[in-house]
């Protein structure tokens, strides 16, 4: 049994506002405490099920340096470092292939757009206004969804805000946990670690069962298939037409077709990274 876990940090247990995202603000140490809670509750519920799973969890939020290594479990690996396109050109989902048995995501938030969504943004939210697959408003869930459909790869559990729900039509049989309820923006009623660490470790454990049992299918989308991200600005659109492959279909708007989601992203998450004026930090 092989797991894939990717990790993101708006959706963990506690994350509500900005001033938690980042190594910068006065809540990001007991964020990450909270954070590297959750993947340890995850990874303690795969081995409950599958004691010999080989486990590889894949850092997924901003600096992408956010898990507390050494409080790791042993029997799990994990993609560490900035998700440039010449070293993560997947970004969260840098390491999945087709020999993976399902996917997890752990700590995910809505979609941009969402109104009150809880820290929604989709990937890049200085940059992205809206982000669509073929055709449909889509956030960081069913984009990954996708990709790991492309490789065969079920989405097997998602752990993030209560407004997560209302994505996962792109996996109706995979386990969903909230770790908050959504108030807005910047507040929700939280559980508190010592309850989602429970309800963590008994969704994998079921998570695992139901890929075992071939409950879990794969979303795969129609092929070919397009990617378009309309942008906040139009010279940011305009930075993203330098790269080989993008069409710009309006003048906020570009869009990728390809053949399989893991490659046309891998050119959109290009895309991205060049609409940005400059590197962020979070891209070092």
């Amino acid at each position: 049994m092989k797991v894939f876990i990717a990790v993101d940090m708006e959706g963990a247990t506690g994350v509500v506002h900005h001033d938690q995202l980042m190594p910068d603000g006065r809540g990001y140490a007991a964020a990450q405490r909270m954070l590297t809670a959750d993947v340890k509750a995850v990874i303690h519920g795969v081995l409950e099920e599958a004691p010999q799973a080989d486990i590889v969890v894949g850092e997924g939020h901003a600096i992408m340096r956010n898990v507390i290594l050494d409080e790791i479990p042993p029997e799990a690996r994990v993609v560490v470092g900035p998700a440039r396109p010449d070293n993560k050109s997947l970004c969260q989902l840098e390491g999945l292939d087709a020999s993976f048995d399902v996917l997890f995501l752990v700590g995910y938030h809505a979609m941009a757009g969402r109104e009150l969504g809880l820290l929604a943004h989709t990937f890049v939210g200085s940059v992205v206004s809206t982000f669509r697959l073929n055709g449909s408003p889509v956030g960081e869930v069913e984009v990954n969804a996708a990709i790991a459909g492309a490789m065969g790869v079920p989405l097997g559990l998602v752990v993030g805000n209560s407004d997560v729900a209302d994505e996962m039509g792109c996996a109706p049989d995979a386990v969903f946990v909230a770790t908050k309820s959504v108030l807005g923006p910047t507040a929700a009623i939280c559980l508190v670690p010592q309850r989602t660490s429970v309800l963590l470790h008994e969704a994998a454990t079921e998570a695992i069962r139901r890929t075992r049992s071939g409950a879990l299918k794969p979303h795969v989308s129609r092929s070919p298939l397009s990617m378009s991200v309309t942008m906040h600005r139009r010279e940011q659109a305009a930075r993203a037409m330098t790269v080989p492959g993008v069409v710009r279909t309006d003048e906020l708007t570009i869009e990728v077709s390809g053949q399989d989601a893991a490659t046309v992203f891998r050119v959109v998450w290009k895309a991205l990274c060049a609409a940005l004026n400059e590197p962020p930090t979070w891209l070092q």
